[in-house]
C-alpha cells in the first residue's frame, strides 16, 4: 500500500513539475532561474497580486465617480469559513434595483434585516458597488488581502 501511495505522490509530483516547465522557460529568458517551488509561488502571488488589483480598481474607481444612497439589508450571506457579510439591496439614480453581498463583515447595525445603510456606486456600472463609511472595516479587509497576496512572494526569497 505504502508504494502504491509513493508512486502516485510522485506522478503528481511529475505532472506538477511538467505545467510549471513554460513558466521556468519563460523566467530563464529574463535571467533568472528559479526552482518548482519558487515558480509556483510566483504564480500564487501573481494570482491574488491580480485579485488585489481589481478590487484596488473598484475601490478607487467608486470613490472618483461614484454616487452614494441609502440600500437595505434583504439578507446575510453565512459564507462558508468567512463572516456573515450583509447582502444590501439598493436602486440607481433611474431607479433600477441592485442587490449585492458587501465585502465586509457584518456589525451591530448590518447584522438586521430591514436596516439601512449607504452605499457607494459606480453610475457606469452600478454592480461595482461598496457599502459606504466603515474605514477600519475596510482597511482591515485590504490588510488581509495584501497579506495572502504578499506571503507567497516572500516565500520565493526563502524557499530554494
Amino acid at each position: 500500500m505504502q508504494q502504491a501511495w509513493t508512486s502516485f505522490w510522485m506522478n503528481v509530483s511529475a505532472l506538477f513539475e511538467a505545467a510549471l516547465t513554460p513558466f521556468q522557460a519563460a523566467a530563464r529568458l529574463v535571467g533568472l532561474n528559479p526552482s518548482v517551488p519558487q515558480t509556483y509561488f510566483f504564480l500564487v502571488a501573481a494570482g491574488f497580486a491580480t485579485l488585489l488589483f481589481i478590487h484596488l480598481y473598484g475601490d478607487i474607481v467608486v470613490l472618483r465617480r461614484g454616487r452614494r444612497t441609502t440600500g437595505t439589508i434583504v439578507g446575510i450571506d453565512p459564507g462558508d469559513d468567512s463572516p456573515d457579510r450583509p447582502i444590501i439591496r439598493f436602486r440607481d439614480t433611474s431607479g433600477r434595483e441592485f442587490t449585492f453581498t458587501s465585502d465586509l463583515s457584518c456589525n451591530d447595525t448590518t447584522r438586521r434585516i430591514g436596516a439601512t445603510v449607504e452605499v457607494d456606486y459606480d453610475p457606469a456600472k452600478p454592480s461595482r458597488v461598496r457599502e459606504a463609511g466603515r474605514p477600519i472595516a475596510k482597511l482591515l479587509y485590504i490588510a488581509v488581502l495584501t497579506f495572502i497576496a504578499g506571503l507567497p512572494l516572500t516565500a520565493i526569497f526563502v524557499v530554494k
